[in-house]
């Protein structure tokens, strides 16, 4: 069900302007009626791409903070696994656990499991004696349709720059693109500074967005 936002089709129909193709009919995605190469389904992988892409930066709307997990026996050794559906997209430690350095690591030695790997400790393994509860600031990813309009503006942003560079490659287009992705990353809320910050709380593009200290 869609947000506040865009719909995905409508995300289509600008990308694909900026190549001069007309408005896709319909609500349903390209990859949903088999098509696999017109300009609308390489628009629509563009928007997939840059939406994961983004996303995993952290924004107010993906980003809980102080999460609590609870470690669990994996054959004596207390491990945190994450969903295998690849909903999240980063993780950082906080609360408690914040002077640990946490990271979201592939465990190849156990079925290609997602976990939280302590680098400190260089291990999956947190206890091999008892459960214990870590603290973690987690962003995972939502479907574009239940983001925000801000947010969605700066993936379709990054999208069409890269749709119309791939296809057309026209620098005088690719600058006035560049200009409204700008306008959207200054125009998209971040997560508010704390003395443990949390992710993503300027623009990506230097010069933008932070308050002068006094």
């Amino acid at each position: 069900m869609a947000g506040s936002g865009y719909t995905f089709v409508e995300a289509i129909n600008e990308v694909v302007e900026v190549i001069g193709e007309f408005p896709m009919t319909g609500n349903t995605k390209p990859s949903a009626q088999s098509d696999t190469t017109s300009n609308y389904r390489r628009a629509e992988d563009f928007i997939d791409r840059f939406n994961k892409r983004i996303q995993s930066q952290g924004w107010p709307e993906n980003t809980t903070i102080a999460k609590k997990f609870t470690t669990a026996s994996n054959s004596g050794n207390f491990q945190i696994d994450l969903p295998s559906a690849g909903t999240v997209l980063r993780v950082k430690s906080a609360g408690s656990s914040a002077h640990r350095d946490l990271v979201l690591r592939v465990d190849t030695g156990d079925s290609n499991k997602l976990k939280v790997f302590d680098a400190n400790r260089d291990s999956f393994t947190f206890s091999t004696s008892a459960a214990e509860d870590i603290f973690l600031d987690v962003v995972t990813e939502l479907a574009f349709e239940n983001l925000t309009p801000h947010l969605q503006d700066v993936i379709i942003s990054q999208a069409k720059i890269a749709f119309q560079r791939r296809l057309q490659g026209n620098m005088n287009m690719d600058g006035a693109l560049n200009s409204e992705y700008v306008q959207a990353e200054a125009q998209a809320p971040r997560n508010a500074p704390d003395i443990d910050q949390p992710f993503n709380t300027r623009p990506m593009i230097p010069g933008m967005g932070g308050k002068k200290e006094d």
